[in-house]
């Protein structure tokens, strides 16, 4: 099948296990839609096509396709060079296939999650201290970028984070629920991934300008402690994230005092920051991106 979206003329691809069957293409279900992969004919560049259920199709993701595309150079943004199909920007398209209707049309990342690198033995075993360095400050530094700009991606998480190999940068995935300040809300607000969420969320759950600051607490927690054997071997092979959920925010278990010993041999200054999310009453309580990045700037001088 061939599809025209702005300047370039999609073909589905099969999905590459099942190259000699007919009809089947590369797609992956999720829980908000349906992503395909697609090529541009003329140039042979990937792309990934997000096609929205309809439970989730809103203005809110026009809205924030816009700005993400003036975006896109942001560190962390690369997804931000999208189409999104509106009705009022591509009428005839949705005319005849309306289930597309704010879809969008980006450009596939290739390369390992942090969730996956969680889930990989022989990937954790070689994540050295020096790495984990590198990608907590890298990653930190994302998220600030992102506060400063008053956005917020509302579901950081694992499995939400693409890792370059030298884990010097970080690309978000699923960034179409954004909180962007001035636009439409999404028809329902992110209550963030298990093993993310703080336990005292009102309505607008993480969608909200300092929506990711408890998730990225935990996020950045583990990378900058999972190098230590005895923190994996605190965590069942297969989990995607370092705590379970009933544990997160719960004193005194023998994961949180793990993880707790290997921060203070970082950075005592940074062990605070965990200990301050960790105790907050809401998301506000959590500390801001500015001052993670700042704490690891001075930790690894």
């Amino acid at each position: 099948m061939l599809l025209q979206i702005g300047p370039v003329l999609c073909q589905f691809v099969p999905h590459p296990l099942f190259l000699d069957e007919q009809n089947e293409v590369f797609v992956v279900e999720g829980g908000e839609a349906l992503l395909y992969q697609v090529r541009d004919v003329s140039s042979g560049a990937f792309y990934a096509f997000k096609v929205m259920k309809p439970a989730y199709q809103c203005e809110h993701i026009a809205a924030a396709a816009d700005v993400l595309a003036r975006c896109r150079d942001i560190p962390g943004l690369y997804l931000g060079r999208r189409i999104c199909l509106s009705k009022a920007r591509y009428p005839e398209l949705i005319t005849q296939f309306p289930a597309l209707e704010y879809a969008v049309l980006m450009p596939w990342i290739e390369g390992q999650t942090w969730a996956g690198l969680m889930c990989n033995p022989a990937a954790s075993q070689c994540y050295t201290t020096a790495r984990a360095r590198t990608l907590a400050l890298a990653t930190a530094q994302v998220l600030w970028d992102l506060e400063t700009r008053h956005f917020a991606h509302t579901d950081i998480a694992g499995s939400n984070i693409i890792l370059s190999p030298d884990f010097k940068q970080v690309q978000l995935v699923d960034i179409e629920g954004m909180y962007i300040a001035g636009i439409p809300a999404p028809k329902r607000y992110s209550l963030g991934s298990p093993g993310y969420q703080h336990r005292c969320l009102d309505q607008r759950g993480q969608w909200r300008p300092d929506g990711d600051r408890f998730a990225g607490a935990i996020l950045l927690t583990e990378m900058l402690t999972w190098w230590e054997p005895y923190v994996r071997a605190q965590t069942p092979d297969d989990a995607e994230s370092l705590f379970q959920p009933q544990e997160l925010q719960v004193m005194k278990t023998p994961r949180w005092q793990a993880v707790r010993d290997v921060l203070w041999s970082i950075s005592p200054a940074a062990l605070q920051l965990f200990d301050q999310a960790w105790a907050s009453h809401n998301l506000a309580e959590c500390p801001d991106f500015a001052t993670w990045t700042l704490c690891l700037i001075a930790a690894f001088k």
